[in-house]
């Protein structure tokens, strides 16, 4: 038997029509309204999310900054169809290997929320950020941190915790 390669566009859309079936996911995680209250105090005026998802952080976000342009990319088809209610242009594609769809030094502000750990080579996708955020722009970056206390205490007591949750 032949070992299947791994088709990151097939998991993540299993995971949106499977896992992520609805917001209720992201609205029962505090971390994105304050997210989006950092992001808007920057003063965005046109942004990209790498990783836009269903478009739940450009909902927030407009609801806080409602001239604001927001544009984004998603490896999953499943998750763009969701985003499209939210986000004013989307691009599909696999930005752990491929150049982002976009001129460069183009946004004031960028955004890749709890998306780099998914990633085989985040340093690219750092790398196109870098190359597509105005020299005076702002990149907001967010991970799961393992080491939140929480989770330490979790781990002393034999139990792994899901990063994902805070």
């Amino acid at each position: 038997t032949s070992l299947m390669p791994l088709d990151p566009e097939a998991l993540h859309d299993r995971d949106w029509l499977e896992t992520k079936t609805s917001d209720a996911f992201f609205e029962q995680a505090p971390r994105y309204p304050d997210i989006a209250d950092v992001i808007a105090r920057l003063g965005p005026r046109r942004l990209l999310d790498v990783g836009c998802g269903s478009g739940f952080l450009a909902k927030l976000l407009k609801a806080r900054v409602p001239e604001l342009v927001v544009h984004g990319v998603d490896i999953s088809s499943e998750a763009l169809k969701r985003a499209r209610a939210h986000v004013d242009q989307l691009w599909q594609g696999d930005f752990d290997k491929a150049a982002l769809p976009v001129p460069s030094e183009h946004y004031d502000t960028v955004t890749c929320v709890e998306v780099l750990e998914h990633l085989y080579d985040p340093d690219h996708t750092l790398g196109e950020i870098a190359r597509v955020l105005a020299s005076n722009g702002r990149a907001v970056v967010t991970v799961p941190n393992l080491g939140y206390w929480r989770y330490r205490l979790d781990l002393l007591r034999g139990r792994v915790p899901p990063p994902a949750a805070d």
